[in-house]
């Protein structure tokens, strides 16, 4: 492929992601000016990173060339305070881990395994206990409530705690769910990037499937059987990372962020999809193995 062709499809790229992340913006009232400040703001915290070397930044000359950003343009954006940041990557991954310890810890189990029914208060096997176990430094009230509000537990009369999902799924909460755009978005196409420079067996594991023209009546059960079994395998992944991670760096060597990520597709197709869909295989499968095989 020529870097014409190359270029042409990268832009195509972009443009898709940007489209759809436009589509949240203008949902919420973020206007194109400031998400094109934000975009300027992400090339030259890119062009520093990327062109760093032995900590030293690089001079101002070369992030203008490699962004194509004037001198003065990028002297302004070097000038700006960080970007405002909260603290919602910290309070899910605390109380995700709670959750963690709970379906799997047999101290937080029944005999038959299942998350049991905890007292708030206690030394040992409760509530309290289990937040002082997986959430560090957070505080039981903090993580109940927490976990209370997005209706993953409920409470009750007897001051005892029930476990009413397995997953930590911010799903009432918007400033979560607008993070989780962020989070994931980025986890997924560092791991793209990754995987062009790399031959094929460093390759990290990155997949889909999708059929093509499935009946609308079968969306939902997909759903729910996805739902299903790739909840089964997250928590046999989970188990697995849980029983190597030192939790601070002081515990072990340096540590890295590791892990996989799942997502449902769902699109309906509309007249152009249709005809853009006539040249795929016979069987009408839309697939990827991307990464190691």
């Amino acid at each position: 492929m020529s870097a014409e062709q190359t270029n042409a499809v990268l832009r195509l790229a972009l443009f898709r992601v940007l489209k759809m992340l436009a589509k949240v913006a203008i949902r919420y009232g973020v206007s194109a000016g400031t998400v094109t400040e934000l975009v300027r703001r992400a090339f030259v915290d890119a062009a520093e990173e990327t062109l760093t070397v032995n900590n030293k930044k690089p001079i101002i000359s070369r992030v203008c060339t490699v962004t194509g950003l004037y001198r003065k343009e990028v002297v302004r954006i070097k000038a700006l305070p960080p970007v405002d940041s909260i603290d919602i990557d910290d309070r899910y991954n605390r109380s995700a881990r709670v959750i963690s310890g709970w379906v799997r810890d047999r101290d937080f189990c029944t005999r038959a395994g299942r998350p049991a029914v905890l007292p708030v208060d206690g030394d040992e096997n409760s509530f309290a206990e289990l937040v002082r176990r997986y959430s560090g430094d957070m505080t039981p009230r903090s993580v109940l409530e927490e976990l209370t509000r997005l209706k993953a537990v409920e409470v009750s009369k007897n001051h005892s705690v029930k476990l009413l999902n397995r997953a930590y799924v911010p799903s009432s909460d918007e400033r979560a769910i607008l993070q989780i755009i962020g989070s994931d978005t980025a986890d997924l196409i560092e791991t793209i990037s990754f995987n062009l420079d790399q031959p094929v067996e460093n390759r990290r594991f990155q997949r889909r499937v999708a059929y093509l023209h499935i009946p609308v009546r079968h969306a939902k059960p997909f759903q729910e059987y996805a739902a299903k079994e790739s909840q089964k395998l997250l928590e046999k992944l989970d188990s697995w990372l849980a029983r190597r991670d030192t939790d601070h760096p002081s515990l072990g060597t340096p540590g890295v962020r590791l892990g996989l990520g799942i997502y449902q597709i769902l699109h309906h197709n509309t007249e152009a999809d249709n005809k853009q869909y006539t040249n795929v295989k016979a069987d009408g499968a839309d697939s990827d193995s991307t990464g190691k095989d």
